[in-house]
């Protein structure tokens, strides 16, 4: 059976708001996963990539607001199944913020614990989250996913340098670890706010996923200083305290599946 909204437990949604993070099953059936993996691979070939490791070593590169890309990636981002889960856990309506195509390849390096609010300009960050939807089987050695259950619920830090070090901060070091391997059409979803990880790509079969952000459907542009960031493709020239609203951040509706 496929993960609806509708499917989710009480005690999923509530984990979920206790956790920061959620694995949910079987969100994407066969087909869907073969149209959404064809896709992806088109657009890894043909579109420009953003690399990111330093000193000649690769974590992953990944093609930035992926949903701009193909009609296939901007349905996968607006898939009513996934956005609906998404809103049930959240709690409240939601928009669409950006996709991101991501490839780590054999033998890229693990992914450094951060968390993603520092990178996301704009408010209502209390409903943020960020769904990464399998597109191939993501085992441990092949670089899945690491969450800090509870770590959205830390005070904020004072230090910027907590966003890309975040196993460093004194409050995160102890507390527990949890890797979440997934099944291709598997999703996990994580509060933007959530310490997360993931480990190298060990094995010989490239991991390809997508990670879209939804953000409250009431969230305004807050920049965040980073002129990359702040520059919001598609979406104009906003201005702290606009909302950020229409076609490029569209509601993503009530989430029924079909």
């Amino acid at each position: 059976m496929l993960s609806t909204a509708e499917t989710l437990s009480p005690e999923t949604v509530a984990g979920y708001r206790r956790d920061g993070f959620v694995h949910v099953p079987r969100v994407l059936h066969a087909a869907e996963i073969e149209e959404f993996l064809s896709d992806a691979l088109d657009v890894l070939a043909a579109e420009e990539k953003t690399r990111w490791g330093e000193d000649g070593a690769t974590v992953l590169d990944f093609v930035e607001n992926s949903q701009l890309k193909s009609e296939a990636m901007r349905r996968l981002a607006l898939h009513p199944r996934i956005t609906g889960v998404a809103e049930r856990l959240a709690g409240a309506p939601l928009r669409l913020f950006k996709s991101e195509l991501l490839r780590k390849s054999g033998g890229s390096r693990p992914t450094e614990a951060h968390f993603d609010e520092f990178a996301l300009p704009f408010s209502g960050a209390e409903v943020g989250l960020t769904a990464w939807v399998a597109l191939v089987d993501v085992p441990m050695e092949r670089g899945c996913l690491t969450f800090v259950p509870g770590s959205h619920r830390l005070p904020p830090s004072e230090r910027a340098a907590d966003a890309w070090d975040a196993y460093g901060r004194e409050e995160v070091r102890w507390m527990p670890r949890v890797a979440v391997p997934v099944r291709a059409g598997d999703c996990t979803f994580h509060h933007t706010r959530v310490v997360h990880a993931a480990g190298g790509n060990a094995t010989d079969r490239t991991r390809i996923s997508v990670a879209t952000v939804y953000m409250d459907a009431a969230a305004v542009f807050r920049p965040t200083g980073n002129e990359h960031i702040d520059g919001l493709a598609g979406g104009g020239e906003p201005v702290a305290g606009q909302p950020l609203q229409g076609e490029r951040f569209p509601l993503v509706g009530e989430g029924h599946s079909p």
